[in-house]
């Protein structure tokens, strides 16, 4: 099942905001994966991540 997260993250000074597309099993599974990609590719620790929703998508 296919999962949109969107939501802000905070890198330096700026507040961007963010869409990502995951296939996960689980709401809470996608969540987690959408952290970690975001994380590693800003280089950026969890409580910069700020989740706003998260939707199934068709």
């Amino acid at each position: 099942m296919k999962y949109r997260i969107s939501g802000m993250m905070k890198i330096g000074r700026e507040n961007r905001k963010f869409e990502k597309e995951v296939e996960a099993g689980t709401e809470n599974f996608a969540l987690q994966k959408a952290y970690m990609l975001l994380g590693a590719a800003n280089g950026l620790p969890r409580s910069k991540i700020k989740v706003e929703k998260v939707e199934k998508v068709a």
